[in-house]
């Protein structure tokens, strides 16, 4: 079983906290055959590691899959984010086969120019930061924390994953004003840069939609959606979650352009 695609992005992987669904990525590594990855920020958690680390054997086989994408063949670009921005002191560095960018440009199979960007710049031009926000924040990762616990039992009964934080997040209208902004300034600061679409993570809401004219592009996360975006070889760009179903529905199919439907 593989699934064949011109490019891969993913993002908010959150390596080192409990809540990233590493294994499930791994799983997704090792699956797909693609010209070029993008990592679109927040891969390694450096920001929640200073308090506690939860960095387990899955999370560095990860890494050591990344690394071996990168050193065979794979053009792997890292674009930090505000979790692991300290990498930002590597831009314009090849680590390993890594390219680490603060962003990028990436020219679809149609011609299509896309600014990739990890998102977390934008959030100056969206909201103020303020000591609400600072709570807003601590409690949505104590969310994720309560998540990991309840779905360890979910799984011990054969359930699948159900995150909690996702339907709190549907439910609360600032929440839902936050993301609408985010996701109406991300294609506006694509067109004033010249840019055919954006491609980014950041707020953990997968999504591909045009705005304005616009292609705004959302990978997700592997923390609560197990999301990414795929390039076939036409340039179509299509939303990925990566659970039980799609993997039996790539099973049953003989070849994969990379176009496999959400």
């Amino acid at each position: 079983m593989t699934l064949t695609c011109r490019t891969v992005f993913v993002s908010d992987v959150h390596l080192g906290t409990s809540a990233s669904r590493a294994a499930d990525l791994l799983d997704l590594l090792n699956t797909v055959v693609t010209d070029r990855l993008y990592l679109v920020g927040d891969i390694i958690d450096i920001e929640q590691m200073k308090g506690r680390s939860s960095f387990t054997p899955e999370h560095h086989n990860v890494i050591n899959r990344l690394l071996q994408l990168a050193t065979s063949g794979t053009d792997v670009i890292y674009i930090p984010g505000n979790h692991d921005r300290e990498i930002r002191a590597l831009v314009g560095s090849t680590l390993k086969g890594v390219q680490i960018k603060m962003e990028d440009t990436h020219v679809t199979a149609d011609g299509s120019r896309f600014l990739v960007t990890h998102g977390d710049v934008l959030d100056q031009h969206v909201r103020k930061h303020n000591n609400l926000e600072v709570f807003g924040a601590a409690a949505y990762h104590l969310l994720l924390e309560i998540d990991v616990q309840i779905n360890k039992l979910r799984s011990r009964f054969g359930h699948d994953y159900a995150p909690i934080s996702t339907r709190l997040k549907q439910s609360i209208a600032s929440a839902q004003r936050y993301i609408a902004k985010f996701e109406a300034f991300a294609a506006t600061y694509a067109r004033q840069r010249g840019f055919d679409g954006i491609i980014c993570g950041h707020i953990h809401k997968p999504e591909i939609r045009d705005i304005n004219g616009i292609r705004y592009v959302n990978d997700g996360d592997w923390v609560e959606h197990r999301s990414a975006v795929t390039e076939a070889a036409n340039g179509e760009l299509t939303l990925l979650h990566w659970d039980a179903v799609t993997r039996e529905r790539l099973a049953a199919t003989p070849t994969d352009s990379g176009a496999l439907a959400a």
